[in-house]
């Protein structure tokens, strides 16, 4: 085997690693943003934005093409049964089943998250990008899958985990990475292991109420399943009833061509178009007043909310109209480097949730504010909440496009105008969110400071789709809060 199959392997538990941890970090942020949050809301924020770094890194390494449905083979939903024998298994493990719909709701979706962000690392990536990129052969595949998996459970160990615990579950992910690999080998479709992965872990979330190995472990039950699914794994790829469907043909190769550098822009003045740039700045203030309006005259909250979001939506469009061509010449740089520019959203994520922590505990020291809200949870209705959020998934377009480019970025090559303008544009982008706190100006300093930092973004990164997805990945983490409290009321109310 090729060393840089190892170290594609290696590097595959030490990246997960990495990620996860800076997810879990970002996660824990957001709680203390969000107070009602639960720890089952962190771990599938945590997921999702962990599943994001790596869709990211695969674009940049090791390129790997996953397949994630295949129609070749005939009744392929019937190879993940033999997951039953885990549920029977773990059940003879004094499991306390809490069935209300609430924790049937809950278990499911972290079940499947879990499932889904290890399949796409483990068996999607690992497995395609070692047999594609190095032809590495379908058993030592399949074996490597299952040993990477098992390596970065080890983490568990730390804190206040069980060392003997976490090699428990290291015997029972070994056995259960290879039987996965393989399936996902012989059928080309990794939705199967996502789905039977995803199975168990809701199973076990709903069984012991947590997926860690404090509870649901027993080295007979692991033995057992490392074995018996051991075994499985081994008739399904050297079985002449199954051909491998992930293949290390000429097309995989053609994939990995490393695409031509493109050199960036540089940082020179520009003429300002003046009348773009003062109607570009009226928006803002018209959505202001607007809403203002609105809030005074009506006094039906639905009415109100859909009012705002059509305002808002019309401000959406006259940015997107004004600045198209600008949009367009950055998408085609942006795009060829995307899964660099995920990483740097992910990590802009993060740098932001700090900066707002930070700022916030700061004001709080020296009594010039209270902790402040979630922006979008001062509305009563989960109902009007949800539809109220549409505002904030238009928010990182027109906003990046007035108060990064209009406001800022257009500005650059001008010396200490430059950073005179990136001032500006940040505290500007900090006071248009007067309605959201009821015009406190203390609560609108956490956002400024934010606002310096996507300014910083777009600066450095010369492309606004960059400025755009950061921001777009902060507020849907509002978003993904809200739905969270939708189906809470839902749940609760039934």
């Amino acid at each position: 085997m090729k060393y840089r199959a190892a170290l594609l392997s290696a590097g595959t538990v030490v990246m997960t690693i990495i990620v996860v941890t800076l997810a879990s970090i970002v996660g824990h942020l957001i709680s203390m943003a969000v107070p009602i949050m639960s720890k089952m809301g962190v771990q599938i924020i945590t997921e999702v934005l962990a599943l994001v770094c790596w869709w990211g890194l695969n674009h940049w390494y090791p390129k790997a093409n996953v397949s994630w449905w295949h129609h070749g083979v005939r009744h392929q939903w019937a190879l993940i049964l033999p997951v039953l024998l885990v549920l029977i298994g773990d059940s003879t493990l004094k499991p306390t089943f809490h069935l209300t719909l609430e924790h049937v709701v809950s278990a499911v979706l972290v079940g499947f998250s879990v499932g889904l962000f290890e399949e796409y690392v483990f068996r999607g990536v690992l497995v395609s990008g070692l047999r594609q990129r190095y032809r590495v052969g379908p058993l030592m595949t399949a074996f490597l899958s299952g040993l990477m998996f098992s390596l970065v459970h080890l983490v568990n160990a730390t804190g206040n985990g069980s060392v003997t615990m976490t090699l428990v579950q290291m015997l029972e992910a070994i056995g259960l990475g290879f039987f996965f690999a393989a399936i996902y080998l012989v059928t080309g479709s990794l939705w199967l292991p996502i789905v039977a992965h995803g199975v168990i872990d809701a199973f076990d979330a709903l069984a012991f109420g947590t997926l860690s190995n404090t509870a649901g472990m027993s080295i007979w039950t692991s033995l057992v399943y490392t074995v018996v699914f051991g075994a499985i794994g081994c008739w399904l790829i050297k079985s002449k009833q199954f051909t491998v469907k992930i293949s290390t043909g000429n097309t995989a190769e053609l994939h990995f061509q490393r695409q031509p550098r493109e050199s960036r822009p540089l940082i020179e003045a520009q003429a300002i178009p003046v009348g773009k740039t003062v109607i570009a700045g009226l928006i803002p203030l018209a959505e202001l007043g607007l809403g203002a309006l609105v809030t005074a005259v009506f006094t039906d909250k639905w009415l109100r909310i859909i009012l705002v979001d059509v305002i808002f939506f019309a401000g959406f469009c006259m940015a997107l109209y004004l600045y198209h061509d600008l949009l367009a010449d950055h998408w085609r740089r942006f795009k060829l480097h995307l899964g660099v520019g995920t990483l740097v959203a992910v990590g802009g994520v993060l740098a932001a949730y700090v900066v707002l922590i930070a700022v916030r505990q700061v004001l709080q020291t020296v009594g010039v504010a209270s902790a402040g809200g979630f922006p979008v949870m001062s509305i009563q209705s989960a109902g009007m909440a949800l539809v109220a959020s549409l505002t904030t998934l238009m928010a990182p377009f027109t906003e990046e496009i007035i108060f990064r480019h209009a406001l800022f970025y257009q500005w650059r090559g001008r010396g200490t105008l430059t950073w005179i303008m990136l001032m500006i544009s940040s505290v500007a982008f900090g006071l248009v969110h007067w309605n959201n706190f009821h015009g406190q100006l203390a609560q609108m300093v956490p956002y400024m400071c934010v606002g310096v930092l996507f300014g910083l973004i777009y600066y450095f990164s010369r492309n606004i789709w960059q400025a755009i997805y950061t921001h777009f990945l902060f507020d849907i983490i509002q978003v993904i809060a809200v739905i969270a409290m939708f189906i809470l009321a839902i749940v609760q109310q039934s």
